[in-house]
């Protein structure tokens, strides 16, 4: 057996989650024993599912804030479990400091998977990034490999210096494609529970957070219902800026519009509900959805700030100008067109991707 320590800073339902969890799902575990390793627990729709496939979770402190105490925890860990492989999904610098910790316990295998490619606003992110480029350069050299979902993300991540010396390893964000197949069917049954017969629907999955800029696309709908009357804006996702799109799509006359749907572990029948997919980020190490809603058969409007390599056929990527992504958006459903295969093609098939990740996880130490 095959022992994996799958490293996060904290475990809820977000796109790192979701990647994993996809990833796990179609491994074959006879050879292989999982553990996801947090410094926080959250609520999250994956973990149940991936308990029931064996993968036990640990957490360590319960708060990402307790550095000492997380690592001091993580040492007691691997102490105590003996893993062969590290997969560290990270998204900061400091992060790769269970690299070192991991080096020194003797895990013969330790990758670093980047997943993002900046740091989020805040009034001490100037301090944070000064930490970040520190920790990168000092802790890069203690993984054994270099994994990236994008370009972009391997540079923010990982020491310039180590980058040339050894390269990196694409991974793409794989997902299910069959799952996300349109079913027209169930669109129809979806779209009348949620009350959106006759609605042109505007579609957006993520985090409710200012990463993912769901406020740009409150002023979108406010100029989107001028040309197209039937305009709604369907929102999937929880996050600690819904409070605040309540209130700003109150003041643009528009909350009767925008349908808060939550989180769900049927994801792919809310993608099936809308008409064509927006996807505004301020940054994005890769943009996980952008490939589910293109598997759905959904055009996708995004901004220049998502990588290229998830801007595969069926993508339109723009500057962050309201009227512009209205006018988009408006047309862009006329050039919806089955995305499945397209999304297969490009190498974007958990399958294929899950077998990449088989083969490191298992290769000699």
């Amino acid at each position: 057996m095959r022992r994996i320590c799958c490293l996060c800073e904290s475990w809820t339902t977000g796109g790192i989650e979701s990647f994993l969890c996809s990833v796990l799902m179609q491994l074959d575990m006879a050879e292989l024993e999982v553990d996801i390793v947090a410094a926080r627990l959250d609520d999250s729709v994956f973990t149940d599912k991936l308990k029931a496939r064996g993968i036990r979770f640990y957490e360590l402190s319960g708060s990402v804030r307790r550095v000492s105490e997380n690592r001091r925890r993580f040492r007691a860990l691997l102490g105590e479990r003996r893993y062969d492989v590290l997969h560290l999904n990270a998204f900061q610098g400091l992060s790769l400091a269970y690299l070192r910790i991991a080096k020194e316990a003797g895990v013969p295998a330790r990758i670093a998977h980047s997943h993002n490619v900046a740091l989020r606003k805040s009034l001490t992110r100037p301090l944070k990034l000064a930490i970040h480029n520190w920790a990168k350069e000092r802790y890069t050299k203690d993984a054994t490999a270099l994994w990236a979902c994008s370009k972009d993300a391997a540079a923010f991540l990982f020491s310039a210096k180590v980058l040339d010396e050894r390269g990196y390893q694409f991974v793409p964000n794989g997902i299910d494609v069959e799952r996300f197949r349109l079913d027209p069917a169930a669109r129809e049954e979806v779209r009348r529970e949620l009350g959106l017969d006759g609605k042109f629907v505007i579609g957006h999955v993520g985090r409710l957070c200012y990463q993912k800029n769901q406020s740009f696309l409150l002023d979108v709908l406010a100029e989107a219902v001028k040309v197209q009357p039937e305009a709604v804006l369907l929102l999937v996702g929880e996050g600690e800026d819904q409070p605040m799109l309540v209130e700003k799509a109150r003041h643009l006359g528009i909350a009767d519009r925008v349908l808060f749907a939550g989180t769900s572990d049927r994801i792919e029948r809310l993608y099936w509900a809308m008409d064509v997919f927006a996807f505004p980020s301020l940054f994005e190490g890769f943009g996980i959805a952008v490939i589910e809603a293109r598997a759905a058969g959904l055009a996708v409007v995004c901004s220049e700030h998502v990588p290229e390599e998830a801007r595969i056929a069926g993508c339109a990527a723009l500057p962050l100008e309201a009227v512009t992504w209205a006018e988009e958006i408006t047309e862009a459903r006329d050039r919806a067109t089955e995305g499945a295969d397209v999304v297969r093609d490009a190498g974007f098939d958990i399958a294929q991707v899950a077998e990449q990740i088989s083969t490191d996880y298992k290769a000699p130490l």
